[in-house]
């Protein structure tokens, strides 16, 4: 098995034993009620007049036991009782889709469906091209992990067609051609997990946005990081997955790669898979930053960049356009449309930067889409100009 799930921080050793015997009788219960559920709302728990925060929770309370985040505890589980783990899975994630989905549970209610007979539409997955990657987040498959894939693929009716009728591809033409990889609207419940500054784990139920094979776009609440190493739990297709072929439930670590702006209270974020176990010093401070290999394939840019070095003024600001700092910086490169900025120290939480040049009379709102501390100490900021473009 691989690792499945985020770390337990504790300064005595675990109780292995306690812990297996715990799970044991915690998951034995939640498979007797999923299994033995007639509806969606039977499967989650929940009351017919439940809302959708009651759902979520009730969705991401079914899901910490079935994945549980300390990966020995599912390792013990015999293979009878993954079977059935799987199974419930699928029926929880299934019943999360349709009852957090207005329409589909107003058409639910009223027809007074089961779990069984809600069904869609087959998706037909494309078979994704093969692609360089360099952060070694995909291992190179084996003969007999390929033929154990190709069995699994044969068998398994993926997750994603029995929840969501519609599977596209998910870009213009342009926005496809800077892609690694293609990339596909497809909307499934995801489990994301986290760790704070203080060692304290997180956990939010949300849905995808779109889905790759090497990452995902979701919307969530909670502020995070560019680098932060997350571990999500999601029902992804299998032509899709990098390991886990026979499992219903796709555990993956991802490290935060895109932070929008906070929009009515939730900010789009870009995950980047980078396998099924974190990086070494993850295990030693799970809240710290990662930063992956640099491409090294073609230049995905829309716009060249100059390499020219010029001062400017950067003021960070909160959701509201409040000034929180100011400081000087100094531009490494830029283009039309960005550019990437040498600063001291920036806060450690902010929503959008203005950039100010006296000597091009240039003044922009920016967001960042890429942030980190180089060897020198000093920070980077690769922004984005949303008001003006940099005058070449």
């Amino acid at each position: 098995m691989s690792n499945s799930g985020g770390l337990i921080r504790s300064s005595k050793p675990l109780n292995t034993g306690k812990l297996i015997s715990a799970y044991y009788l915690e998951i034995e219960y939640l498979l007797e009620r999923i299994e033995g559920a007639t509806t969606h709302y039977q499967t989650l728990g929940v009351e017919r007049s439940a809302n959708n925060e009651e759902v979520i929770l009730a969705y991401q309370k079914s899901v910490t036991v079935l994945h549980p985040s300390y990966h020995k505890v599912r390792a013990s589980v015999p293979d009878e009782m993954l079977v059935r783990v799987d199974e419930a899975f699928k029926k929880v994630s299934q019943a999360f889709s349709v009852l957090t989905n207005t329409k589909q549970r107003t058409q639910y209610d009223g027809q007074k469906r089961t779990p069984h007979s809600y069904s869609t539409l087959p998706l037909d997955v494309p078979k994704p091209r093969p692609q360089t990657r360099t952060n070694g987040a995909q291992p190179k498959e084996g003969e007999a992990s390929a033929r154990k894939r190709v069995n699994a693929e044969a068998v398994q009716i993926n997750v994603a067609s029995e929840l969501h009728p519609a599977f596209t591809r998910a870009s213009a033409k342009a926005s496809a051609e800077r892609r690694r990889c293609e990339r596909f609207k497809l909307t499934v419940p995801v489990l994301i997990a986290g760790y704070d500054s203080a060692g304290g784990k997180w956990q939010e139920v949300t849905k995808t946005i779109d889905v790759s094979r090497i990452g995902v776009a979701l919307r969530i609440r909670r502020r995070v990081k560019y680098g932060l190493v997350v571990h999500i739990t999601l029902p992804l297709p299998t032509k899709l997955r990098s390991h886990g072929f026979s499992e219903q439930g796709y555990n993956m670590y991802a490290i935060v790669r895109r932070v929008e702006p906070l929009t009515d209270g939730m900010r789009v974020v870009g995950l980047e898979f980078i396998g099924a176990s974190p990086p070494a010093d993850y295990l030693h401070k799970p809240w710290a930053t990662f930063r992956t290999q640099k491409w090294i394939g073609s230049d995905r840019r829309r716009e060249p960049r100059d390499g020219h070095a010029e001062a400017v003024a950067v003021e960070y600001l909160d959701e509201l356009m409040q000034r929180i700092a100011r400081e000087a910086g100094v531009t490494e490169n830029f283009s039309l449309s960005g550019a990437r900025v040498c600063v001291r120290a920036a806060p450690p939480e902010f929503e959008y930067v203005r950039v100010t040049s006296a000597n091009r009379s240039f003044n922009s709102l920016a967001v960042v889409r890429n942030q980190w501390t180089g060897t020198d100490g000093f920070d980077r900021l690769c922004l984005q100009f949303v008001e003006q473009k940099w005058p070449m």
